[in-house]
């Protein structure tokens, strides 16, 4: 694929607003050429998994399990799940445009275009997140808004941004499957 075709998706979504500052966390998901065999595989975990199309918070704990399971033993993501986690500040839209820079950069130094989809993005504030980015040197393609259902991608941001929230509140399950993942370089923290 010649260079100038590339283009970098990025998938956001966040976690912890109603804990008024104690801990916001955003994960977002970065992939390029790769998109459609990892949406396949996504919709394969999950059907595996029992998940399905529900929210992390929604999902039965054993499908929960067993879905987080599946995306950390995928060496597919390896490098394109990312996160970042804050206290102390309310500020979800600055921080979360912040990390979703942060990972694009990340991934692709070079500077392709990127579509960014941010779930929960209320049309309103669609121009003002891609303002931010550009600001943050992001050259970006489009932005739009997506909810948890739309999309396979959509639907892993929200689960790693549920899942490492549960590590992060200390949840017994979660600390050896989260030290994998950051140990096979299937999670990213920015």
């Amino acid at each position: 694929m010649p260079q100038s075709a590339q283009k970098i998706y990025a998938f956001v979504d966040e976690s912890g607003q109603e804990t008024e500052g104690a801990l916001f966390l955003v994960s977002v998901v970065v992939t390029d050429h790769e998109y459609e065999r990892i949406n396949e595989t996504l919709i394969e975990i999950e059907e595996r998994s029992g998940k399905r199309l529900k929210k992390w918070s929604r999902a039965r704990f054993d499908y929960r399990l067993a879905y987080i399971e599946a995306i950390i033993a995928q060496p597919l993501f390896r490098e394109l799940i990312f996160f970042s986690h804050y206290t102390g500040s309310q500020d979800y839209f600055k921080l979360t445009v912040e990390t979703a820079a942060k990972a694009i950069h990340h991934k692709d130094q070079e500077n392709h275009p990127a579509t960014v989809i941010v779930d929960g993005l209320r049309s309103r504030d669609v121009d003002r997140f891609k303002r931010s980015l550009r600001q943050l040197h992001v050259n970006v393609r489009k932005v739009r808004g997506a909810r948890d259902e739309s999309e396979p991608i959509v639907r892993l941001a929200d689960a790693v941004a549920g899942f490492v929230r549960d590590f992060l509140e200390g949840q017994n399950y979660a600390a050896k499957l989260y030290e994998k993942a950051i140990r096979d370089g299937i999670f990213q923290e920015l």
